[in-house]
């Protein structure tokens, strides 16, 4: 089975953006059955953090960019914005780490099943 993930980075080496400041998201394949990550694309989506507030339609925006996406990795999330893309069923990681060994921790750990993550929609 293969999840999609996004992933908030400025620079798709580390997990160093937060969600609301983040502007594009690095897409990544786990292939669960190989064990192994393959980068996808990179995607452009809207800011939801506005100062100090935010707009729901803005939460729709991006959970309509990363639709196709199982769990999202940010460097860090507050309650709020966490519980609005939980609700769309993402499962958000706060994980300020290097990519490539968070992305092989995922997988020797089966998040995916640990979590729970939804299931992968068939192409």
């Amino acid at each position: 089975m293969t999840y999609r993930l996004a992933i908030a980075s400025s620079d798709g080496k580390v997990v160093n953006q937060h969600f609301g400041h983040a502007d594009r998201f690095y897409i990544v394949d786990l292939d669960t059955e190989n064990n192994t990550c393959n980068y996808v694309d990179t995607r452009n989506s809207e800011r939801v953090c506005e100062g100090q507030f935010h707009r729901e339609s803005s939460f729709d925006r991006v959970a309509d960019v990363l639709k196709d996406v199982q769990a999202i990795l940010v460097a860090k999330i507050g309650e709020g914005a966490s519980a609005q893309m939980e609700s769309r069923g993402f499962t958000v990681y706060e994980s300020p780490f290097l990519i490539e060994p968070l992305l092989e921790k995922i997988l020797s750990d089966r998040l995916w099943e640990v979590d729970r993550w939804r299931s992968p929609t068939k192409s």
